[in-house]
């Protein structure tokens, strides 16, 4: 059996999340190989376009997380159904990354690294308001508790678990959504995402 090597930072979320999620939904085997962000400086080199996360498989690598990530979720046989299920799929995986990379942009997850959370919990806040706001209509427009169709794929993946980490540190923002939070809540009582988010030892976003 082939054993996937996921390559990313110790203990941080962050773009390989998503990742490790889709491995545990399903219970496909992978080791992790933890990097110290101390020895990152002199293991960048190493590394195609100087980023992680990358997947090594029989000792060829396979950077970007999105690509990991579906390549992934086509193992677990949850890309969606037909060509436009997948393209939805697609579109709210998107929507994520653009989170991740505001985040970025705005400091927000060195801020909370820094033990700055509360500081920064409104700002947070707003940030994501938009984002609650699109899921929020999309969610009551469908009646549902999948972004795509009736069934899961990826997307609930990328966005439900990404939503309620951030929520930890913007506490207030899931309550004024009801439609996100059921969604959300709904994604967490997954037999297998409640078994690895109980295990998980994250201590950075």
């Amino acid at each position: 059996m082939t054993v996937y090597k996921l390559h990313y930072f110790e203990n941080v979320g962050g773009r390989a999340e998503l990742i490790r999620l889709l491995f545990a939904y399903g219970g496909i085997e992978f080791e992790e190989i933890s990097l110290n962000f101390s020895d990152w400086p002199k293991l960048k080199a190493n590394y195609p376009n100087g980023q992680v996360p990358v997947l090594e498989k029989d000792g060829k690598i396979l950077p970007q997380s999105i690509a990991i990530a579906r390549l992934v979720a086509r193992k677990a046989n949850l890309l969606g159904e037909g060509d436009w299920e997948m393209a939805q799929a697609d579109a709210f995986v998107d929507t994520a990354v653009d989170v991740i990379t505001e985040m970025k942009t705005r400091g927000i997850n060195v801020k909370i690294r820094e033990g700055k959370g509360s500081e920064i919990a409104e700002e947070l806040g707003q940030a994501l308001k938009p984002y609650f706001e699109r899921i929020e209509k999309h969610l009551k427009t469908t009646n549902g508790v999948n972004l795509v169709g009736d069934h899961l794929t990826w997307a609930d993946f990328a966005l439900a678990d990404l939503f309620k980490r951030y929520s930890i540190t913007a506490t207030s923002v899931l309550e004024e959504f009801s439609a996100v939070k059921k969604f959300v809540d709904h994604f967490h009582e997954l037999p297998q995402i409640k078994k690895y988010v109980a295990k998980r030892t994250l201590k950075f976003l």
